[in-house]
């Protein structure tokens, strides 16, 4: 019988431990950690190429912060064939808090604006602001927009496109901080498809009539025809044509910093999901995969602890569950670093919570097995 025991044990140490690494393995694939950084200059012309797998930045910690209102250009080309079908992020401010406090994006063909000041009971960020018409495509576009406490805007080629009044969040002081963010979000999972050619960042609202005769000279001369215009704080031409550095003309150099590597800026996990602005992200049949994923750990681990400690049920209830949410951590940590994954708390729980229903299951079944 003893034997018999030990056999038992074996066996289920064997498959605890030969399920380990298949779970790191379904949780990992398909190990794209550390992908290239598809950001290119352009040939002949000003501007860098970023398509879909791609970011550029600045240190956030050299910008000089501005509160109120805040207003930014940008000229841009989408080409024909671009796949930007998601909601894919164009500029944002970024200070490593997983919501920027502005955000240009483009989804649906149209340009949104979001902030982390605003409302946003729907989740729907991207859905919240955008502007009436397709974004044009196959053609230099001159795109501004302007923010503060009481209104945003969104202008193409000087022309207003869309323009309504801000609904803050109670308490809330604007301040944008930190530093920008092109092509992409700091997870580096939301990447436009596209050309940028100029950037310029301004701590005012520009009037409709600026914006018009900024359209007009920019879209002839280029965005080195903004350098003399108040309250610029940062203007890129980016006409360095190679390297790895986009520096502004205006103010401090402030480079735009082109990695080799795409990489994740902001750590989502340390964050709770309801202070993302993307957490409609989160889906109902991804939770209970989640959940199903980990029962077989907590099953396999539960039992062990079973057959070696007969009478070890109170502490089993401490030690299954807390050893699946470290092993989901590492999981999750590690899939920060893989642009097709997505980390956060609620994966952990998710799986924590599944350890504890295969735990259940276990005590539940030996009781009956022990009962006949």
């Amino acid at each position: 019988m003893a034997n018999k025991e030990r056999l038992s044990l074996r066996f289920l140490l064997v498959a605890f431990f030969v399920l380990l690494p298949a779970m790191i393995f379904v949780g990992l694939y398909p190990f794209n950690f550390f992908p290239p950084n598809r950001v290119q200059w352009i040939q002949n012309e000003p501007g860098l190429y970023f398509d879909g797998h791609g970011i550029a930045y600045t240190d956030r910690n050299e910008l000089i912060s501005f509160k109120k209102a805040v207003s930014v250009e940008l000229l841009l080309k989408e080409r024909s064939g671009s796949k930007n079908w998601g909601p894919k992020e164009i500029f944002s401010f970024y200070d490593g808090d997983v919501s920027p406090s502005l955000l240009v994006g483009e989804w649906d063909s149209r340009i949104y604006i979001y902030s982390c000041f605003e409302k946003n009971e729907g989740h729907e960020w991207y859905r919240l602001f955008r502007t009436k018409q397709r974004f044009p495509k196959g053609k230099t576009h001159f795109l501004a927009i302007t923010f503060d406490g009481k209104e945003k805007a969104i202008y193409i080629d000087g022309k207003l496109s869309n323009r309504k009044n801000v609904e803050l969040n109670d308490g809330t002081h604007i301040e944008f901080s930190g530093g920008f963010l092109l092509g992409n979000s700091q997870r580096g999972k939301n990447g436009w498809w596209g050309e940028i050619k100029g950037l310029a960042v301004y701590n005012r609202i520009l009037l409709p009539g600026e914006i018009l005769k900024h359209s007009i000279k920019v879209l002839q001369k280029g965005v080195l025809s903004l350098v003399e215009t108040p309250g610029c704080l940062a203007l890129y031409p980016f006409n360095e044509g190679d390297g790895n550095t986009v520096k502004s003309i205006l103010g401090k150099p402030i480079p735009f910093f082109i990695p080799v590597r795409l990489n994740a800026l902001a750590l989502t996990m340390p964050s709770l999901p309801y202070k993302d602005m993307r957490f409609y992200d989160f889906n109902k049949i991804d939770f209970e995969k989640n959940i199903l994923f980990f029962v077989p750990f907590g099953i396999l681990l539960t039992a062990i602890i079973l057959k070696k400690y007969v009478t070890c049920y109170f502490p089993t209830l401490l030690i299954v569950p807390l050893a699946a949410g470290i092993f989901s951590f590492v999981i999750e940590y590690l899939q920060l670093f893989l642009p097709t994954r997505y980390a956060g708390i609620a994966d952990i729980f998710s799986n924590t919570l599944g350890s504890g229903f295969g735990m259940l299951a276990t005590f539940i079944i030996l009781k009956y097995k022990n009962s006949l």
